[in-house]
């Protein structure tokens, strides 16, 4: 289903809670929830989005990191698990599918856990780990708060709002 279709779809069904079925209700306590399911739809919808260029920009990302942690096992003479350095590889990321590319970036993210906790079972022997560490954790960072921005704005304002009107 493309994204403009599951975007007509969602907005269809919120409209018509909204606007045809919770002015029926006359409980405020039911039609709080019908509001809160309406809001959970609009985040859910935000959720699924199908965005090629973010699962782009997170492989791009966790690349980077896993070539900062290999860098530093490498020069403390540890050896990088192939379940790490696999994930180094290079893909053509515009020639594969939505779910080729949610397969690529999980096992990015995967190998970007194992190498965190082979750095952590690796710390003492690591030069400036705690540096390698800030620098990754930093860029991990970075994705949070950019999805974290990308989440449409709960309306819960409206949600009373509604409730209280009705």
């Amino acid at each position: 289903m493309k994204d403009t279709q599951l975007t007509t779809i969602v907005e269809r069904i919120n409209q018509t809670l909204e606007d045809v079925i919770a002015p029926e209700i006359e409980s405020v306590i039911v039609r709080g929830q019908l509001f809160a399911v309406v809001e959970l739809l609009n985040q859910l919808q935000g959720k699924y989005e199908y965005r090629h260029d973010l699962m782009v920009q997170d492989i791009q990302v966790g690349r980077q990191m896993l070539a900062t942690l290999i860098e530093a096992f490498e020069k403390a003479g540890i050896e990088t698990p192939e379940v790490i350095s696999t994930a180094t590889r290079e893909v053509d990321l515009l020639g594969v599918s939505g779910d080729q590319l949610r397969e690529v970036r999980s096992g990015v993210e995967a190998a970007v856990s194992a190498a965190l906790d082979l750095l952590h079972a690796n710390r003492s022997e690591i030069s400036e780990a705690e540096k390698v560490e800030k620098a990754v954790l930093g860029r991990l960072g970075q994705n949070i708060l950019r999805d974290m921005m990308l989440f449409r704005r709960q309306r819960f304002d409206k949600i009373s709002q509604r409730v209280q009107e009705e």
